[in-house]
């Protein structure tokens, strides 16, 4: 039987936003919490709507595909949430030694 060629990955685990999910003796890197949580929400997206369509295919009552395409609707919304939530950062203005940084400012007549 040939062998299977395996590629090694480097990863760095240390990153604050990164997540490991361990299995026994196999590991899931994922390299940033926001993309797993963003591919998340499309697969819940994605499920909710589908469920929604197969209701209205079927004699069920019509509340429950409502209910689905709701919170699919509601989901859609929280995508563009997490990526504002990925690329803002909130930062204090102050140095390491409390002190206010100093503004520069350029000035064009030649003072």
């Amino acid at each position: 039987m040939p062998k299977i060629k395996r590629n090694e990955h480097q990863f760095d685990p240390g990153k604050e936003e990164d997540i490991i999910i361990k299995g026994g003796r196999f590991r899931i890197y994922f390299e940033n919490r926001y993309m797993l949580i963003s591919l998340t929400n499309d697969i819940l997206t994605g499920l909710f709507y589908i469920f929604g369509s197969i209701v209205s295919l079927t004699p069920l009552p019509a509340i429950y595909g409502t209910v689905a395409y709701l919170i699919g609707g509601i989901f859609l919304t929280i995508r563009p949430l997490i990526k504002i939530v990925r690329h803002v950062f909130i930062y204090n203005e102050r140095n390491q030694d409390g002190d206010k940084q100093k503004d520069v400012t350029i000035s064009d007549d030649g003072g």
